[in-house]
């Protein structure tokens, strides 16, 4: 093994037998990566055990002075570079990276399902992603991309970093020598990732089926562990051991809030939290008032008024005459501002159909809470727009030379007002909506996953997210048999692909659910450079698919993935102050410079548009990780689309704020959703948590009579 001097580290490399690529040491001393570190030398090898490679990296301080770079590790080398279709389908996303005090664990999935895992049992300081750099607007500005070049593992890292990171792992003293062992393993599928990197690793690995629960609920915390020692929100968990390593302990709390869980083995550790979920209508209540905290302006971007949606479907089920009166006054003064009320054609960003679909929505919305049926009339001239404008005759709804089917997502969007026009009794009108919805769906189902997207081409969370959302809201309103499968199993497909974007597998009810974006900050809170925003408002288009995957399968997997989502979502209100967050940043450190005062000559009452970059405005630069980001509408006069937060509401109001669920398990328990159910003889008594739920589905056993006062949705 021949030394490597950090002279010249970032040309030399070791070679990944297994996949072919390399894997590079580099080294930050200052704002830009370096090659030069003088008097410190690096040693790497690699060894293949099967599924296993072994990559060694010893460092050696032959200075007189302590090594203390801003970060210096290893480039993996394992490509995430996804810029085409169908290639993107083999290539890797870095899904999960976690540092804890004295070892390091994630792994990294393909859309076709491909995994490798890691683990380091030795304390890696932090990790970090190299981004790609997209466009200038104007020159010389750039714009992040939607591309990942490489994932680091940050051997060495200067803080400030999260609290569970290493405290030791920032400088190498003079004559100090520190060897790191990062084991990398293929594995079939992440289904059993806590159990492998524990037998691996020798490391302590927490994994929880569900991260959230209602109060008084219990759910199952599992150790991977020797001699486990288990704290949940402070006090002691009851450990049992269940089989080798494996321990399971139960929990419950009769308050809601976020608990942190400890686990402790010898001198490793390893955290995670359980999600104790507050009451749906409190949520959205706290949501509809923050619409009004944080205005809702007219500006190019949907995403600066995405909070109508929340306040309408606020004023449906929980009227409160003051707020709903002042928020239906503000969007009537938006669509002035935006609309031409004769032909619904937006006065500017024409080619943003987006902002008309959402925007017909929330006219849709605004009637079923009101009935006002001047909101269908303008709700249909906005339509009738966007169908004679832009789709195609294979069905795409089209910006250019640029399918949009997949931005937001247009074909709920009308089948959301063809709804309202059916509750309406306008049905000829629905009809019509409803048909331009099916032919946008079946173009996506044809193009099997090579979708277009707003920006730089990528396999991209909301493309993928939003084209199977839709594929699922049509299969619940097909009649027939086939075409439900159809649409059934198109979505399906597009959810398996999409797990490498999602957080499935990170025991954190904050994050649990959340998908995995990473250049919206810089448009939503003027905030560079990318980090990855999860959860973050589009996170909830993945969610609608997983309800609508239950609702069209059974299989609680996606029940228990869907409320996880959900209350992770409603997690980024702060039920104490009524703040609401923008989005939560799963990057342990980001150098991050963001505008930091409002732009003169402007106020959120006049229209404004573009993306303001935040280098050309004043700014402040300052460290921010793993932790919640406030949003600017409040404060902010310019175009700011961090009010696309209000989608998870939207989502909330429709998947979890007036259903409950009650599944039979295979061993005969119950798995009960927004409800309590108690089973006496035939008898089965399902009590809602709360009073607007008012739905029932049920998956039981057939013979059972059921005590439920409201709707009952059997499934067959």
């Amino acid at each position: 093994m021949r030394p490597i001097c950090l002279l010249t580290c970032l040309a030399a490399a070791i070679t990944c037998m297994a996949v072919g690529h390399e894997h590079k040491f580099y080294v930050q001393e200052s704002d830009t990566c370096s090659p030069r570190a003088e008097g410190v030398e690096c040693t790497m090898s690699s060894e293949r055990q099967g599924t296993v490679e072994c990559i060694t990296v010893t460092l050696h301080n032959k200075r007189h002075t302590p090594f203390q770079p801003q970060r210096a590790g290893l480039k993996l080398g394992i490509d995430t570079y996804m810029d085409s279709f169908p290639q993107w389908n083999d290539k890797y996303f870095p899904t999960l990276v976690v540092c804890e005090p004295a070892h390091s664990y994630g792994y990294l999935q393909s859309p076709s399902g491909r995994v490798k895992a890691f683990v380091c049992a030795d304390p890696v300081a932090s990790w970090s992603l190299d981004y790609n750099l997209g466009y200038q607007e104007p020159a010389p500005y750039w714009f992040y991309g939607h591309r990942i070049e490489s994932l680091n593992l940050d051997l060495l890292a200067a803080p400030p970093l999260p609290p569970h990171h290493p405290t030791c792992a920032w400088q190498l003293l003079p004559g100090e020598r520190r060897t790191w062992r990062i084991l990398i393993a293929d594995l079939a599928s992440p289904d059993r990732l806590e159990e492998e990197l524990h037998r691996l690793g020798g490391v302590p690995m927490l994994h929880l089926e569900q991260t959230s629960c209602a109060p008084g609920q219990t759910i199952e915390v599992v150790a991977y562990a020797h001699e486990p020692v288990l704290t949940i929100g402070n006090k002691p968990g009851n450990l049992v051991q269940r089989d080798g390593d494996r321990w399971v302990a139960a929990f419950s709390a009769d308050r809601p809030g976020i608990y942190p869980i400890k686990l402790t083995d010898g001198h490793r550790s390893a955290h995670g939290t359980v999600n104790v979920r507050h009451p749906w209508r409190r949520t959205l209540e706290l949501a509809r008032k923050a619409v009004l905290r944080y205005p809702q302006k007219a500006t190019s971007h949907v995403e600066s008024w995405y909070g109508f949606h929340t306040a309408f479907l606020a004023a449906r089920h929980f009227p409160d005459s003051v707020p709903d009166r002042q928020l239906s006054q503000r969007f009537d003064w938006l669509l002035d501002q935006l609309f031409d009320s004769a032909t619904g054609q937006p006065y500017h960003y024409a080619w943003r159909i987006q902002n008309v679909s959402s925007t017909i929505g929330m006219l849709a919305d605004r009637y079923e809470a009101y009935g006002n049926p001047a909101d269908l009339d303008r709700a249909e001239r906005l339509a009738d727009w966007l169908i004679s404008g832009s789709q195609t005759p294979d069905g795409a709804y089209m910006n250019g030379h640029t399918d949009y089917t997949s931005v937001i997502y247009p074909a709920k969007s009308l089948l959301e007002l063809a709804d309202a026009e059916y509750a309406a009794g306008r049905r000829s009108r629905g009809r019509c909506y409803e048909a331009s919805a099916r032919r946008a769906v079946d173009h996506l189902v044809l193009m099997d996953g090579n979708f277009n997207t707003e920006g730089e081409i990528t396999y991209e969370d909301g493309m993928v997210s939003c084209s199977a959302l839709q594929m699922g809201a049509m299969a619940l309103r097909s009649p027939g048999k086939a075409d439900r499968q159809r649409y059934t199993r198109a979505m399906l497909k597009l959810l398996q692909g999409h797990e490498c974007l999602t957080q499935n597998r990170v025991p954190d009810g904050r994050r649990r659910g959340g998908t995995l974006r990473f250049w919206e900050a810089q448009y939503d809170v003027h905030m560079q450079p990318n980090m990855l925003s999860s959860p973050h408002g589009w996170s909830a288009w993945r969610a609608y698919a997983t309800y609508y995957a239950y609702l069209l399968t059974g299989d609680e997997r996606w029940l228990r993935d869907t409320f996880d989502a959900a209350a992770s979502f409603a997690s980024l209100l702060d039920f104490d102050t009524g703040e609401l967050r923008w989005a939560f940043v799963v990057d342990p450190k980001v150098h991050a410079r963001q505008i930091s005062e409002p732009v003169p000559g402007l106020t959120a009452d006049q229209p404004s548009y573009g993306c303001p970059h935040p280098d050309r405005y004043p700014h402040r630069d300052f460290v921010l990780g793993e932790q919640y980001v406030p949003m600017v509408a409040d404060w902010q006069t310019i175009v700011s689309s961090d009010n696309d937060v209000h989608e998870v509401f939207k989502f909330i109001a429709e998947a979890v704020l007036t259903n409950a669920f009650v599944v039979e398990r295979p061993d005969g328990s119950l798995g009960c959703y927004n409800c309590r159910a108690q089973r006496s003889g035939n008898v089965l008594t399902v009590v809602p948590d709360e009073p607007q739920i008012t739905h029932l589905y049920l998956d039981v056993s057939s013979g059972l009579q059921v005590d439920f006062p409201g709707e009952i949705t059997v499934f067959e």
